[in-house]
C-alpha cells in the first residue's frame, strides 16, 4: 500500500472506501479476539494479486480485554490516548483507519513534520 501510495499520489474516494471497508473487516475480526493491532499504517499494508489487502506485522499487536498502557506505534498515526498515557483499548486501531483514510484521499498523513515531538 505504501509504494501503491506515493505512485497514485492519493486515491480515488471509491479506491479508498474500498480499502477502509477492508481495514474495517480486519479490524473487527482482530477485536473480536481482544486483539488490538496499534500499528496500522501504508508500510503494513500489502495489495493482494486479488486486490484485497493483506495485514502484515503484528509486532505491537496485543491480546487486551480492557485498557493497556504500553506507548507505542508510528508518531504520525498515534492516538491521543496512547500519548497521554492514561491507558488505551481498541479504539485506537479506529483513530489509525481514520489516518489512514485521510492519507488514502488527501495524498498525505493530517499529522506531518520532520520532528516526531511537533507531531505529538
Amino acid at each position: 500500500m505504501f509504494t501503491y501510495l506515493r505512485t497514485e499520489g492519493r486515491l480515488t474516494p471509491e479506491h479508498a472506501k474500498f480499502y477502509a471497508g477492508s481495514v474495517t473487516l480486519m479490524f473487527e475480526y482482530l477485536h473480536s479476539k481482544h486483539i488490538i493491532y496499534r500499528d496500522l499504517k501504508p508500510e503494513n499494508l500489502l495489495i493482494a494479486q486479488t486486490g484485497y489487502l493483506r495485514l502484515t506485522d503484528f509486532g505491537f499487536a496485543k491480546y487486551c480485554e480492557g485498557r493497556t498502557y504500553t506507548l507505542c506505534g508510528t508518531p504520525e498515526y498515534l492516538a491521543p490516548e496512547i500519548l497521554l498515557n492514561k491507558g488505551h483499548g481498541k479504539a485506537v486501531d479506529w483513530w489509525c483507519l481514520g489516518i489512514l483514510t485521510y492519507e488514502m484521499i488527501s495524498g498525505i498523513d493530517p499529522f506531518n513534520d520532520e520532528d516526531p515531538m511537533t507531531i505529538y
